[in-house]
């Protein structure tokens, strides 16, 4: 079961990096397009769809994963799709240096030390309280991104990538949390299901309009960010994950090493510009549209 839970979890890594780099490719198209209108073009293109596909291969490799493994492993795992995306970006010849390269293998091996500390169990059951609370906290990324969908440039990427990471982060609690009850019919009463629909749908649909308005890595990287370390210390207070006696400095240095590679090579990345940018719109377009970025 536990080796299960660890291919579960590289199945999410590489099914969401490339759904990344494929919703990226429709945003960009849909660049000049703005508002409303814009996500409404996206969302209908082949590539978009294509990579809903590999996001929900990846999340059901997440559920899986989190059968028996703590939320701060499978995140770091899953957090290792930045670097899956970095690198299909370079096949498609964007410039990586070595030290991007560097930062990739920094990653790899963070990750697998990472997995030496950690006790792969259920997940503890929660009492029904907190289950709504995961669910009705949704209302925190659906405000944020809100306010970064009515903002301007890269600051508007930002804000609304920020929103994507809180509402994957309510996914990431969901779905640990809905491990430990029986599957049956009774878990469409369960709060967290409904957790991880609303948290998924505004987390899905600002990481959409954040990817169209910067650079796929700077988005990925940002929504890492929240979607990693905020399960991971929220996993270890709420669902008793746990790390082997004795390793927790190790555990810290160990996640200080993975965090600095899964970030140090996107953020590089934007700022060299060897990850291709999206076009910026002209300004007709934006004056034109009823909804301000």
């Amino acid at each position: 079961m536990v080796v299960l839970s660890v291919l579960g979890a590289i199945l999410a890594c590489l099914g969401y990096g490339v759904a990344s780099v494929l919703q990226s490719v429709a945003a960009k198209r849909a660049a000049d397009v703005v508002g409303l209108t814009g996500l409404a073009l996206i969302i209908k293109q082949v590539p978009y769809l294509v990579g809903l596909a590999c996001d929900a291969l990846g999340f059901a490799g997440n559920v899986v994963a989190l059968q028996r493994l703590p939320l701060f492993l499978v995140q770091s795992i899953v957090a290792g799709s930045v670097g899956v995306t970095a690198i299909i970006a370079s096949l498609r010849g964007a410039r990586l240096s070595w030290k991007d390269w560097t930062s990739l293998g920094v990653m790899g091996v963070g990750l697998i030390l990472l997995s030496v500390t950690a006790i792969p169990t259920a997940a503890a059951r929660i009492p029904v309280i907190e289950d709504w609370i995961i669910l009705l906290t949704a209302v925190v990324p659906a405000v944020v991104g809100l306010i970064g969908f009515r903002m301007k440039g890269r600051a508007s990427a930002i804000v609304l990538s920020c929103a994507a990471g809180l509402g994957f982060t309510g996914v990431a609690l969901a779905s640990r949390g809905i491990g430990a009850d029986d599957l049956s019919w009774s878990l469409l009463l369960n709060p967290l299901l409904w957790a991880i629909i609303v948290h998924g749908a505004i987390g899905m649909g600002f990481f959409t309009v954040a990817l169209q308005r910067d650079a796929v890595t700077l988005v990925t990287a940002i929504t890492l960010v929240f979607e990693v370390v905020g399960p991971s210390l929220i996993g270890i207070a709420l669902y008793g994950d746990a790390i082997e006696p004795g390793h927790a400095p190790c555990h810290r240095r160990i996640c200080a090493c993975h965090r600095w590679g899964d970030l140090a090579q996107p953020l590089r990345g934007v700022s060299s510009r060897s990850i291709e940018q999206p076009q910026t719109p002209p300004p007709a377009a934006v004056s034109a549209s009823p909804v301000s970025r």
